[in-house]
């Protein structure tokens, strides 16, 4: 129900987490007609405004869509990632047919933290490189990845570099092939840094990956942190 006490939230942005998190659990899936407004302003008791605001809401997050003569149409759909092998982000979108663009990359080279250099088993005053990006679907964040990379080879600072697939980059002009990895998975709330760069509210939990990969004779080479948003990611993991 709402909360119509001093001080809450305005309905509307209560209304729209409520219908949010109904989506988001599966009681309305890709495809399905959305309710009317009339069926929600009799049922939550408020007015058409309220719920006009509602739907914008949830029309500008990318979850439900106004199509005439059809009514509102759920478009939402969680990308269902099925963890078998490494690949890259861009390879993964491309395994369901979804365009991506890089809208932030930074390349830096530096001495890595302690906790950096030890995954690495490089010393601290070593150089390693750091590649910082935000990964979009649709104009809108998917994955804030810090990738910690052990200088092994050259690497350009240029970030036009890194744009597209690490892994497709590395291979193809450095030779460089990733054999094996291991991720950690894990659900956490967001730092500060990390609601700038996915755009989210404290309150959302977001998805932490923790991936290293390895070399030929079992030579660690990447130690990488991605952050996905929790209502638009998850993995699904064959036993």
């Amino acid at each position: 129900m709402l909360n119509r006490e001093k001080g809450a939230p305005p309905l509307y942005s209560q209304l729209e987490a409520i219908l949010r998190g109904q989506i988001e659990h599966g009681e309305y899936t890709k495809g399905d007609v959305f309710p009317t407004e009339k069926m929600f302003m009799e049922q939550y008791q408020v007015s058409r405004v309220t719920v006009r605001q509602a739907f914008a809401a949830l029309t500008n997050a990318g979850y439900i869509k106004s199509t005439r003569g059809v009514g509102t149409i759920v478009i939402y759909e969680k990308i269902d990632e099925h963890l078998k092998s490494v690949i890259s982000f861009t390879d993964e979108m491309k395994q369901h047919n979804i365009t991506m663009k890089t809208t932030y990359c930074k390349m830096e080279k530096f001495s890595p933290p302690t906790q950096v250099a030890k995954i690495l088993q490089v010393p601290k005053t070593a150089q390693c490189y750091c590649l910082t990006r935000v990964r979009c679907v649709a104009d809108r964040p998917l994955v804030y990845t810090i990738t910690y990379l052990k200088n092994t080879v050259e690497l350009p600072m240029d970030s036009v570099h890194y744009m597209e697939s690490l892994y497709k980059y590395l291979r193809e002009v450095h030779n460089i092939i990733i054999e094996k990895g291991r991720d950690t998975l894990e659900a956490t709330l967001p730092t500060e840094e990390v609601q700038h760069f996915l755009q989210v509210e404290p309150q959302m939990p977001v998805f932490k990956r923790v991936r290293q990969t390895f070399l030929k004779n079992d030579e660690i080479f990447e130690y990488s942190i991605c952050y996905y948003p929790g209502n638009r990611y998850k993995y699904t993991v064959d036993l």
